[in-house]
């Protein structure tokens, strides 16, 4: 079995709206794209700049299409991906979440969002 590549959230965030169809393109053009030149749809554009900026190979870039890949965050980059997604829910039970994990961060005084 082939080890996952570890991306950024940033990188899994692109790589995931992309569409099938766009993945298919990026994985065709890649050497293209890493020659300097732009796919047309905007969510590859994006993908295939933040992988050409983080210096990935060839593989990784094709296993990242396919995706291949795991998420590689810091506990307050975690943090704040949760934060992010559950101040923004109308779910009782995430916004009771949401209120623990900030009563959390507080008692151990961790700089994340919410504690501004």
């Amino acid at each position: 079995m082939v080890k996952k590549v570890q991306v950024s959230r940033e990188v899994a965030d692109a790589a995931e709206v992309c569409n099938k169809f766009s993945r298919a393109m990026l994985i065709s053009h890649v050497s293209s794209i890493y020659a300097g030149f732009t796919m047309v749809d905007k969510s590859s554009t994006r993908l295939a700049k933040l992988l050409v900026k983080d210096n990935y190979e060839l593989e990784e870039v094709i296993q990242i299409c396919f995706g291949e890949y795991e998420v590689k965050e810091t506990p307050v980059e975690r943090f704040n991906y949760f934060y992010d997604k559950y101040s923004r829910s109308d779910i009782l039970f995430e916004k009771d979440f949401l209120g623990g994990m900030l009563a959390v961060a507080e008692w151990f005084d961790l700089p994340v969002k919410g504690r501004e």
